[in-house]
Parts: C-alpha cells; sequence; structure tokens
C-alpha cells in the first residue's frame, strides 16, 4: 500500500501533506487496523495530535492494543493528551441519527484546542460502517464540506469505508467527495485518482497498469512544473537576495555618510574658530608649554578658562600635536544638547530605543575611535550622563541607548568647562569621582585681560582675516583704537575682541581701522547700562548708513552703491534700513 501510495505523492506512514482528505476501502479486519495504526503512528512521532473515531467491528480495546503493540511507549501520548480515541456512533450521531451540525461543531473544538496547545497539526481518521442509508446524504454533504474546511489547514482526515456494506452508487459517492481513494481486495491494494464528476461514475475497476502509466505521465508534467517553479523560485529568491543586499548597501552607505558628515562638519566648525593660536605673552607660553608636555600623551586633560578664552582651540592643538592627529577630532557641547538627548548623542542608540530611533545610530564616542573627542562645558552634563562617562573613564567601554552589548573604545578624552567644578561639587551637581577622573593633567587658559600684551597682535590678525573676508583694503590701525582695546576689560575675551573687529570692518569706509569709542569701555556694562549701549550702537551705525547712501546718492547696489562702500550684501544694508528708519534720497 505504502508504495502505491506514494505514487499518488500521499504517505500514509511518513510525511502526510496537508489539507489532504483521502479514503480507504477495506475488506479484512486486519488490512484496516494495520493502516490506521501507521496512520497514527506517523502523526504521533510527528508532534502531531491524533483523533481515531473507531467503529465496529473494532472496539476501543482493539484499536488501544494495536496501539501500543506498534507505539513505543504509547501511555506517554495518553498522558499529554496527543492521542484521543472517540466511539464513531457518539462523534457522529445525535439520538441516533447523523448530525452534520453536530459533527462539524466537535470537528472545529478538536482542531481549534489542539493548535492553542500547540500541536504541529491533526490527523483524524474514522470507520464509516456504522452508517444507515437514510443518513446518507447527509453524510455526503458532510464529506463535501471537509475539502472546504481543511484547505490550508495543516490538517489531514482518513475515512476507512467496509466493502462488504456498499454497492457501486454509494463507492462512487465517497470517490467524488475523496482526494484520494484506495482498495484493498483479496490482497491487492488499488489506488483510484478521483479526477472528475465524469470519471467518478464510472465503474471501479481494476487499474493497475492503467493508473500506474497516468501516474507517470502526471508526474511528468509536475516535474516540468516543478522546475519551472523551482526556476521562478531560484529567481525572485536571487532577487530578494540582490534587493537585500542593495538595502544593506545603502544603509551602510548611509551610516558612512552621517559619520562622515559629522567629522566633515567638525572641520567646518574650525573656519569660526582661530586658525592658530595668537599671541606671545608669558600667560600663553605657559598654557603653549603645557600642551606641549601633555600632547604625545593619552592622558585625559581638563581645560577651564572662562568664556571667549579659545578653549576649543587649546584642544584641537593638543590633538594635532598628539599620535592621533591622523584620526578624528569630534567635539560636543554639552551645553547646547537636550538632558534627554545627551546619552544618544555620546554614545549612540540601537533601533527602537525611544521614540523616533527609526535605526541604529552611532555615538560620538564611536566616530571618535581611535581619535580625540572634547567635551566642552562639561559640567553641564546630567547626573545619569556623568555617571555612564565615568564608566567610559574607568572601563573603556560604553553601551549604546537601548543596547546590551558593552563596545570597547580607544579615545582620547579633552573637557573643558567655564564653570567652578569645585563649587559644582560643593552643591551635588557634579560628581567627584568623575572631576578627578577628568582633572588629570589641567590647563587654565588666561583672561584676555591678563594677556595684554598679545591684544596688539590679535587686533592685527583679526583686522587682517576680515578685511580679506569683506573685500576692503585696510592698511592700518588707529592708535586710537589700539589704547582703547589695551585699556578695555574685556569680559567676552578673544571672541568680544572677534566680533567688534568683524562689525568695525564692516562699517570702516577708508584703509584705517577704527573701533568706535562708545563700544569699548573701561568697566563691563551692568544690565541698567545695557540698553543705553544698545541706542549708542545704533545711532552709530545709522549714522555710517546715512552718509554711505548720501556719497552714492541713495543707490544701494552696484559697484558705486552704499552696500560696496560698507563691505555689505545688498539685502542686508536693506534690512538694516528699515528696522534703524533711514530715509532714502533718492531711488535706487
Amino acid at each position: 500500500m505504502i508504495t502505491e501510495m506514494r505514487k499518488t505523492g500521499v504517505d500514509v506512514v511518513g510525511d502526510m501533506p496537508w489539507g489532504t482528505h483521502f479514503c480507504l476501502f477495506y475488506e479484512t479486519l486486519a488490512d484496516l487496523l494495520e493502516t490506521l495504526v501507521s496512520y497514527c503512528k506517523a502523526g504521533l512521532e510527528s508532534r502531531e495530535f491524533c483523533l481515531w473515531a473507531v467503529a465496529a467491528p473494532l472496539t476501543t480495546e482493539d484499536a488501544m492494543h494495536a496501539l501500543k503493540r506498534a507505539v513505543p511507549d504509547f501511555d506517554r501520548y495518553l498522558d499529554d493528551k496527543s492521542m484521543e480515541i472517540v466511539l464513531a456512533s457518539d462523534w457522529y450521531l445525535e439520538n441516533g441519527r447523523f448530525d452534520l451540525k453536530r459533527v462539524t461543531g466537535g470537528w472545529n473544538e478538536k482542531l481549534a484546542s489542539a493548535s492553542a496547545r500547540g500541536y504541529a497539526g491533526v490527523r483524524i481518521t474514522g470507520d464509516s460502517a456504522w452508517l444507515e442509508k437514510q443518513d446518507w446524504k447527509n453524510f455526503c454533504e458532510y464529506e463535501d464540506s471537509i475539502n472546504q474546511s481543511i484547505a490550508n489547514q495543516r490538517l489531514t482526515v482518513l475515512c476507512t469505508y467496509p466493502l462488504v456494506a456498499f454497492g457501486a452508487d454509494e463507492i462512487l459517492d465517497v470517490v467524488r467527495t475523496h482526494q484520494f481513494a484506495v482498495t484493498n481486495r483479496r490482497g491487492t491494494w488499488d489506488v483510484i485518482e478521483t479526477a472528475g464528476h465524469k470519471q467518478a461514475k464510472a465503474e471501479i475497476r481494476r487499474l493497475n497498469e492503467e493508473l500506474e502509466q497516468r501516474v507517470v505521465e502526471r508526474t511528468s508534467q509536475l516535474t516540468v512544473v516543478n522546475k519551472e517553479l523551482t526556476k521562478e523560485v531560484l529567481e525572485r529568491q536571487r532577487a530578494e537576495n540582490e534587493l537585500e543586499k542593495a538595502f544593506e548597501e545603502i544603509k551602510r552607505l548611509k551610516d558612512r555618510l552621517h559619520d562622515e558628515n559629522v567629522v566633515l562638519r567638525e572641520h567646518i566648525d574650525q573656519v569660526f574658530m582661530f586658525e592658530e593660536i595668537v599671541g606671545s605673552s608669558p600667560a600663553l607660553k605657559t598654557v603653549l608649554s603645557s600642551i606641549v608636555k601633555v600632547a604625545p600623551t593619552d592622558s585625559t586633560v581638563l581645560i577651564t578658562g572662562e568664556t571667549g578664552t579659545g578653549k576649543e582651540l587649546i584642544a584641537r592643538a593638543i590633538h594635532k600635536s598628539s599620535q592621533r592627529a591622523g584620526q578624528a577630532f569630534i567635539t560636543v557641547n554639552c551645553a547646547s544638547i537636550p538632558s534627554s538627548l545627551i546619552a544618544s548623542e555620546l554614545f549612540g542608540h540601537e533601533k527602537g530605543a525611544f521614540t523616533g530611533a527609526l535605526q541604529r545610530r552611532q555615538g560620538r564616542f564611536e566616530l571618535a575611535h581611535s581619535g580625540t573627542i572634547f567635551l566642552d562645558e562639561i559640567g553641564e552634563l546630567p547626573a545619569e550622563t556623568q555617571i555612564a562617562l565615568l564608566r567610559v573613564l574607568q572601563e573603556r567601554q560604553f553601551e549604546r541607548v537601548g543596547g546590551s552589548r558593552a563596545i570597547p573604545t580607544d579615545v582620547r578624552i579633552i573637557a573643558a568647562t567655564n564653570r567652578d567644578l569645585p563649587a559644582a561639587i560643593a552643591s551635588g551637581t557634579f560628581r567627584a569621582d568623575l572631576f578627578y577622573r577628568v582633572n588629570v593633567f589641567p590647563i587654565d587658559v588666561p583672561p584676555l585681560r591678563q594677556r595684554k600684551e598679545d591684544i596688539t597682535m590679535l587686533v592685527e590678525y583679526f583686522v587682517k582675516r576680515y578685511a580679506a573676508k569683506a573685500r576692503k583694503h585696510i592698511s592700518k590701525i588707529d592708535k586710537n583704537t589700539l589704547e582703547l582695546c589695551q585699556a578695555y576689560h574685556w569680559p567676552g575675551n578673544i571672541r568680544e575682541l572677534q566680533n567688534i573687529i568683524e562689525r568695525s570692518v564692516i562699517l570702516s569706509n577708508d584703509d584705517t581701522f577704527s573701533v568706535e569709542r562708545a563700544w569699548l569701555s573701561s568697566q563691563v556694562v551692568g544690565r541698567s547700562e545695557s540698553g543705553a549701549l544698545t541706542n549708542t550702537l545704533q545711532s552709530y551705525e545709522k549714522e555710517i548708513i546715512e552718509k554711505a547712501l548720501a556719497e552714492s546718492n541713495g543707490k544701494v547696489a552696484g559697484p558705486d552703491g552704499a552696500a560696496a562702500r560698507l563691505g555689505m550684501r545688498r539685502t542686508t544694508l536693506d534690512a538694516r534700513i528699515k528696522q534703524l528708519g533711514i530715509k532714502r534720497y533718492t531711488s535706487r
């Protein structure tokens, strides 16, 4: 039987195709019992739930005894309820009559229960010897409904019929309602393929030779179709693999582009910083001496100093003089990043780590690997990030936000702050252990008021730089301007000096550079005086613009216009004319 069944694509002992509905016509009880035991044994060994509806002449005891002999350790399957044996009369009949609704309901209940308990599939078998002729029509409708209910489900159904109890019409009905029909007569197995209604009406005859030929032809057809399908599947799989590789390549390039953009932005930022350290004062020489000593090492450096003293410039100088000069220099302004995002910015995050984390992202520490990371305004770090940073300093590893894998890091840390960290430790806003970790080699950058000797050199440097940028020719610097700069306190340090010189260059009309006296004061302007200073600056700016307009006869654009005279863009000058309420003398 097994060989013949396999020719049709069905194997009752090994793997059974899901969604198969077939039947067995038998002559002897031994043939019936052998087939059903083999069918159930294969299901149990495949971790499938088995239901056997027993009918006379078989008894529940017959089925149980046969299964125990054929299935090793059969009691184990009974204990975990992998196998259930019921009486066909109890399963199919209600008050002695066949009840289709009862059968369908019981069927669905068993299927749902088995699925909920995690079985790989369900095998059902039962004998139809108990049927009465008046129930036959209902039963055939039930068999038709089985074909629909098992389609696309992990389910197989084997029905058995005694040849002695059925005539030709009933046999034809059975063949019509099943995908496959099998007979055993006098020890010879026949497989009947139910190809359609017309064939099903033909009388059953012995078809061994003809059936074998049809099976060979059908197998050949299926082989051709299978080759085509296999080719199509392979092509689709190849296309999917190529598409997946393309997506991976896009993601890799996107990540690389992001990393390169971060590094590029760091280099671009240098344009807005000092291009080199300018000065020769003793205070600056002390700082330069410290840079020379600490740069070749990998020691952590803490740079302190007031706002605008050039702490980042000192950090870049350390990096450029170190063995890591060829690697990335990554800056992080801890004060400019929201506390909720600072950990993600420093250490990166995994996909789904928080709302908006649509993909994995590397943090600044990963981007700075083998190079230097500069943590500006480290005193502004939130407490939880201070703990994470302390771990990096101690263990040289970190975890991405939302991740659990420790990532080793080889990076030099340079930190900077304008805060009094010992005072912050005393107030509980900065960790003492973190302070001792970053304060390995402290460098204090002196304020500009302690570098008076460098002011003249800095003024000359910035005038040359911004004059070239504004395309203006400035050949000398007003002596009074240098005296004013020497006398001024410079609360904003070099950054303030830089901004004032840039502004003065923009407003300059001749080849002599000068700074408006009102812009500089011998003492820091207080809050009560800030409004008066603003008004003074605006009045002076208005006077300069009105003078340029008068000299250009009210013309703003063009080579002879006021914008060209002032070294400003036309749109910028238009905006300032409007804001200051300047009257136009003539049309442009």
